[in-house]
Order: C-alpha cells, then sequence, then structure tokens
C-alpha cells in the first residue's frame, strides 16, 4: 500500500485531511475519548470537530451514534481502535460511502502481528500511525499515513513535500536525548527520576514533549509538519526485527491481565470485541480512586499509567472552545476520563512486574462497573 512517513502521528492526519480538501465548513466525526492531538490536528487543517460519546459498554464509539452526528457538512469519520480493541471497520466503511464521506482508520494503537499490521487491505482511504514511544512500533516519536485511493496519496505526499526535510540537526540532537532518557525511564528504578529530569528537560525548552505548548494555541506551530529523521528511519528499521516477539509479548500479558480481572469481577468482555485473544497496547480499568492509585503505583514503579490527566476532555479546559467541545457534551466520555487507568502490557513490562501490578490492584483499586457503575469495593485501605 502506498505509505508516507512523517515526523509524528498528527502530521499524517493532517496531511490526510488537506489532502481531502476540509475547510472551515468541513465537519470531521471523531471519538471524544481520544488523544487530544487528535482534534488539534483537525482544527490546524481548519476544519470543525464533532465529539461521539463512548457506548456504555466499551472504551469505542458505536457506529450507530455516528450515524447520528452526520450532518450535510460531515467530510470525515475517523474510526478509532482504542487501546487496540478492533472496530468492524466493514461495516463503518459502508456507512461512509452510502453518505459520502471519507472514512480514516485511527490505527494509532492497533496491534498486530507484521504479517496483517500493513499489508492487509484498507477498507477506508487513508490510516494513520502514530510510531511514538508508547505505540506497538515506535521509531521514539514519528507517524505514517497509508493509503487506498491513489488520489488521496497523491494529494498527501504534494502536502507532504512542503514540510522540512529530514536533514535538521536540532531535531535529530532533540530526538536523540529523548530515546535516551526513555531508556533509562523504563528501567523500574530509575524511572521516576528519569521521569523528573524528562519533564525538566520539557520545560526549558532542552527536548521537544510529546505535546508542546504551542500546540495549544490557534496557529500551528513552526515545526508541527515535518518529515521523518534518518534517526527515526534507522529506529524503525530496527524495530522491525522484535515486532512479531513484542506482539506475543502484548497478546500474553493481555490474557494474564483479563483474566485477573475476570477473577475480580470486572467485565471485560468490552475488551474482547471482534478478537477472543486480543493484543491489547494496554489494558483499561475504571475505578473510583484514581489519582491516589496512580499516585501509590508511581511510588513503587508499576506498570499502571493513565491516558487521560485532565477532564472534562483530554484537552485544557481553557481551550475547549477552540477545540470546538462543551463540557457535559459527552457525559458519558468525561466520567470514563475521571475513572481510567490502565496496565500496561509494554516490552519492558514482564511477568513479575505484571503480577506485581495485578496484586496492587486488587489490593487497594476501587473498581466501577463499566456497565452497570456499580463500584466493587475491594480491602481498600487508602
Amino acid at each position: 500500500l502506498p505509505t508516507l512517513a512523517f515526523s509524528r502521528g498528527r502530521a499524517a492526519l493532517w496531511a490526510i485531511l488537506k489532502a481531502a480538501g476540509v475547510d472551515g465548513a468541513s465537519e470531521v466525526i471523531l471519538p471524544a475519548y481520544t488523544c487530544e492531538t487528535v482534534p488539534m490536528a483537525v482544527k490546524f487543517a481548519g476544519a470543525k470537530c464533532v465529539y461521539v460519546d463512548t457506548a456504555p459498554n466499551t472504551y469505542n464509539v458505536p457506529l450507530s451514534y455516528i450515524n447520528q452526528s452526520i450532518t450535510p457538512n460531515s467530510r470525515v469519520i475517523i474510526c478509532q481502535h482504542t487501546y487496540g480493541i478492533t472496530q468492524p471497520v466493514q461495516e463503518w466503511n459502508n456507512l461512509a460511502e452510502e453518505k459520502g464521506i471519507l472514512l480514516i482508520e485511527d490505527r494509532c494503537q492497533l496491534v498486530k502481528e507484521i504479517s496483517k499490521s500493513y499489508t492487509e487491505p484498507l477498507l477506508g482511504k487513508a490510516a494513520y500511525f502514530s510510531t511514538h514511544f508508547s505505540k506497538p512500533y515506535s521509531t521514539a516519536q514519528g507517524g505514517m499515513a497509508v493509503f487506498s485511493d491513489n488520489r488521496l496519496y497523491t494529494e498527501a505526499k504534494q502536502e507532504r513535500s512542503n514540510f522540512e526535510s529530514n536533514g535538521d540537526y536540532n531535531r535529530a540532537r532533540n530526538l536523540a536525548l529523548q530515546v535516551l532518557l526513555y531508556s533509562i525511564m523504563v528501567r523500574p528504578a530509575t524511572r521516576a527520576i528519569a521521569g523528573s529530569v524528562y519533564r525538566w528537560a520539557q520545560r526549558t525548552g532542552m527536548i521537544r514533549g510529546t505535546i508542546s505548548e504551542d500546540e495549544y494555541g490557534k496557529e500551528m506551530p513552526v515545526d508541527y509538519l515535518s518529515r521523518v529523521t534518518n534517526l527515526q528511519a534507522a529506529l524503525g528499521t530496527e524495530q522491525l526485527s522484535y515486532w512479531n516477539q513484542y506482539y506475543r509479548h502484548r497478546q500474553n500479558l493481555t490474557r494474564f491481565y483479563i483474566e485477573q480481572l475476570t477473577s475480580l469481577g470486572v467485565d471485560v468482555s468490552s475488551l474482547k470485541s471482534g478478537n477472543d485473544d486480543p493484543a491489547l497496547l494496554m489494558v483499561p480499568v475504571l475505578v473510583d480512586n484514581k489519582k491516589e492509585l496512580l499516585r501509590r503505583a508511581a511510588t513503587k514503579a508499576l506498570p499502571i499509567g493513565t491516558w487521560f490527566d485532565r477532564c472534562p476532555a483530554h484537552i485544557r479546559k481553557e481551550s475547549l472552545d477552540l477545540y470546538d467541545y462543551r463540557q457535559g457534551q459527552c457525559p458519558r466520555t468525561e466520567n470514563m476520563i475521571s475513572k481510567e487507568i490502565h496496565l500496561l502490557t509494554a516490552s519492558w513490562v514482564n511477568e513479575k512486574r505484571a503480577g506485581r501490578a495485578v496484586e496492587f490492584i486488587k489490593r487497594y483499586a476501587e473498581f466501577t462497573n463499566c456497565n452497570t457503575d456499580l463500584i466493587l469495593l475491594r480491602n481498600s485501605t487508602i
């Protein structure tokens, strides 16, 4: 399939949107339960965000909700596979074609075997990937766009031709420093201090973090659009040799976490949507004591984190209007964001660490059932 590489996944999405010809009158339908870089890319492309709430028993958006959100101004639908939980893309594409709307797959969190990840035919006309540290396939930072439509590919390639070249020394130096810090951060004994150094380096401008301050503004940052560097290409090439090994690792940990959560009475049926033996990027859990749980987990260097560190949506409150979001617009998503934590399946998480994380969850978590909002209290002493 025709593929274009970018410095970041959001730049790949931006290029697809511009190639599709979106403008100020265009609406892009996207899940409210998503990374803030997605609405950022939509706004920088000049379009309007239309958010869709999450279903009661899943972390994904159901197709029926998408159908209800379509208007005469709808130009794009983004189909996100949250945490790697697969969506029925064929059904989404049928709806998109019926309505004359472009379907873009968000595959940033999708975990598949190498034989399927980039060789499966696209059901929509385009898909984009992030290759950030936290993603299934990593080039430290980066992204890709894949196309089944040649016209869209040609237009996106033309957009990319105006991006900064890959010879930018400062970006390569910045990336090398991030790779070094990240290699230290994934070691449990040094994770806390390395994380502090990483955040300090971001604040002082030594490195550019996942999201920079200027991305929250109305104007696109100067270096937002840039091509992949030679260092990123080298890192990506090395990763390919470990792909299937990492896939099996994530699948084994996902299976272990799901079994353990099931034994605690947590409803995990939504995690297996479309796949009885999934490999997830992370295994989500809803809890009522999120902040305290994360604080305790951090002191023990456990493989527990969160995708969302602010409410009501994964964007700053002062920026909600800028990104077309109104507080209370997607109440189920806002509730889930306030409760979401996850168990990591990354390559540095071995069976022993995963077991410690599960024991910690068993002892301290106050679970919220995704379907009924029934709180299952464990012997918490927080």
